[in-house]
């Protein structure tokens, strides 16, 4: 059964984050009802990271396994035209068997803004998070320095 990386985006804002749940809507409860209606299957997906809600992902990794091979740049179109605004799939790509976009992730990258304005700026209110003036940056950067580096995401 033939394996597919997808490169995707998100607005996290209107979802209760990546993880299906019952009831509630989210990312990977949009994509697999999309491609179940495209494909004719039930397809369950994984990805590289699972987010909360209201968080938004650029370059997220999901893959899925299919019972046949699939037309990537048709399958790309249609999940464009049903998924669009909020999820954008950027690529469809036959992947090498056993890829599992989690277990295969080499690195991850999270990117937090910060908005210091007297008032929320509104056009970036759903990417930033408005803490208002006087945050001194240079303690944020000093205690946010040991985030970096390697990980052990293996768990």
């Amino acid at each position: 059964m033939p394996t597919y990386r997808v490169d995707l985006a998100y607005d996290g804002s209107g979802f209760r984050g990546y993880a299906a749940q019952r009831g509630q809507r989210t990312v990977q409860g949009e994509l697999e009802q999309a491609l179940s209606v495209l494909l004719g299957s039930h397809f369950e997906t994984a990805v590289a990271g699972r987010t909360d809600a209201g968080v938004h992902a650029h370059g997220q990794v999901m893959s899925i396994v299919a019972e046949q091979p699939i037309d990537a740049d048709a399958t790309l179109r249609s999940l464009n035209g049903i998924l669009a605004p909020e999820i954008a799939v950027n690529r469809i790509q036959p992947a090498a068997d056993g890829f599992h976009a989690r277990f295969s992730a080499k690195w991850r990258r999270y990117r937090y803004l910060l908005d210091c304005g007297r008032a929320a700026d509104p056009l970036s209110r759903h990417m930033a998070w408005h803490v208002g003036p006087g945050i001194d940056m240079d303690r944020v950067r000093a205690a946010t320095r040991s985030l970096g580096g390697e990980h052990d995401f293996s768990s």
